[in-house]
């Protein structure tokens, strides 16, 4: 018999509950602390509820909770060398969707404990058991921290231009898109307009990266400025705020350092192999990614990370929107550095992204393209174990053009149409009469097209 062992984390506890495949309690919910001792008794409990209902396979899942999950996942990984079981991590969204479904409206540690195993019964097709390697775990801590960094030196920055805005309105117009490092070094001493009006130019050039043109400038902005708080109160604030911001670029830079240094590996290795992705971009794109294993296609790479475009069709309007961004949002960012660069120092995405640009695409939709194109690439990489060729991936997509085409519709079309024919007869809009026979036209040109390309063979990444 098989059953299912649903868990609801908690910080310092979890709740669980096993129920057969007829969603029957075979245990009623009980709570166990994360401790080795709560540990130890799951471990026992579990051998001997295997024994008494005679269980062939256990099945277990846990929700994404931001790491308070991963001690129990790792402890029921463990059991697994021991017992027959399965471990897989699920997303909150489904579960709670599932149980809304349900029209369960009451939510409690018992209850999400029973929807997490209902939710192990009633998709389980759609549950990935695969047992993840832990080797990026603690680099994805890392990764999570310089992110978590980034946000503060955001919010630093706004909260220093708005203050410097009424000490030194001046000084605001060099922080147009960012502080520059020498712009803070003269914050850290000269925070206010009053302080740089007695200044010399001498005195302000010892500052890195400070010319005499920029001191000049600036020590005569301070002395016909408008500046309206000048007291020393906003002096301190604004000190402090850019000495925080050059701790936090230190702190960044060592972070991500070291993630470069130590994060290393095969799978490291074959992504940075791809032009326009460094050593750091290489080692953060393995962390969000793991295990290449869990995406049977590259298009559910692409899905996961929200890179595909989201399509809206009603009758005869259909519009594709831009990217869905429903995925993580930190892959996409790393991304859209490495698409930059790519189309500087690689020419096929080059090709790839002035072709988009010659259809009307702006800038950013066009890099848009090269990050998916990158997603795939990395699929292909990393599922063949080969480094990226530009010219095995240009055949690939040259041999494609005819059959990939966006046939989507195409194809979805035909597969709505397979109970009668296509035609012009019916009290159709003209919007949907001349997609019909542009359609109708297309077919004849279209299969002797395909003809032409059908013994060309496949070169794989």
């Amino acid at each position: 018999m098989e059953c299912y062992l649903g868990i609801d984390v908690s910080k310092g506890y979890a709740d669980f509950v096993l129920l057969d495949q007829n969603k029957t309690k075979l245990e009623e919910v009980f709570q166990m602390d994360d401790t080795r001792t709560g540990h130890d008794s799951l471990k026992k409990l579990l051998e001997s509820q295997m024994k008494q209902h005679q269980i062939s396979m256990l099945y277990c899942a846990v929700e994404s909770t931001g790491g308070f999950e991963n001690n129990w996942y790792s402890s029921l990984i463990g059991f697994s060398k021991d017992m027959k079981l399965k471990v897989a991590r699920l997303n909150p969204s489904g579960v709670k969707y599932n149980a809304n479904a349900g029209l369960k409206r009451n939510v409690t540690d018992a209850l999400s404990a029973v929807n997490i195993a209902e939710y192990l019964i009633g998709h389980f097709e759609k549950v990935e058991y695969n047992e993840q390697s832990s080797y990026y775990s603690s680099f994805r801590s890392i990764n999570k921290h310089i992110k978590l960094l980034s946000k503060q030196q955001t919010q630093t920055i706004n909260q220093l231009k708005m203050n410097l805005y009424s000490a030194f309105p001046e000084m605001v117009c060099f922080c147009k898109n960012s502080v520059p490092a020498w712009i803070l070094e003269v914050l850290v001493k000269y925070p206010i307009a009053g302080s740089l009006k007695n200044i010399s130019v001498e005195k302000l050039c010892k500052i890195k990266h400070v010319t005499p043109e920029k001191a000049n400038s600036l020590i005569k902005k301070a002395k016909t400025g408008v500046a309206s708080r000048t007291d020393e109160a906003m002096a301190f604030l604004i000190s402090s705020l850019a000495n925080q911001l050059i701790e936090k670029q230190k702190l960044i830079k060592e972070h991500k350092l070291y993630l470069e240094k130590h994060c290393k590996g095969e799978e490291v290795t074959l992504v940075e192999s791809i032009k326009g992705i460094g050593a750091y971009s290489a080692a953060a794109i393995m962390v969000e990614i793991e295990d290449i294993r869990r995406f049977s296609s590259p298009k559910k790479l692409v899905s996961y990370f929200g890179l595909h475009p989201e399509i809206k069709e009603s009758g005869d309007k259909k519009a594709i929107a831009r990217m869905s961004k429903k995925g993580r949002s930190s892959m996409r960012g790393i991304l859209y550095m490495c698409a930059q660069s790519g189309v500087i120092h690689d020419s096929h995405f080059k090709r790839i992204y002035h072709n988009q640009r010659s259809k009307g695409m702006s800038h950013k939709q066009a890099i848009g393209v090269i990050m998916q194109k990158m997603l795939r690439i990395i699929w292909g990489v990393l599922t063949n174990k080969k480094v990226y060729q530009s010219d095995i991936d240009k055949q690939n997509q040259d041999r494609n053009v005819i059959i990939v085409m966006d046939n989507h519709e195409k194809q979805e079309l035909k597969a709505k149409r397979r109970f009668s024919t296509l035609g012009t007869d019916a009290p159709i809009s003209n919007t949907q009469s001349k997609k019909r026979k542009v359609h109708l036209e297309s077919q004849v040109e279209l299969v002797e097209r395909v003809r032409d390309h059908q013994n060309t063979p496949e070169v794989k990444i």
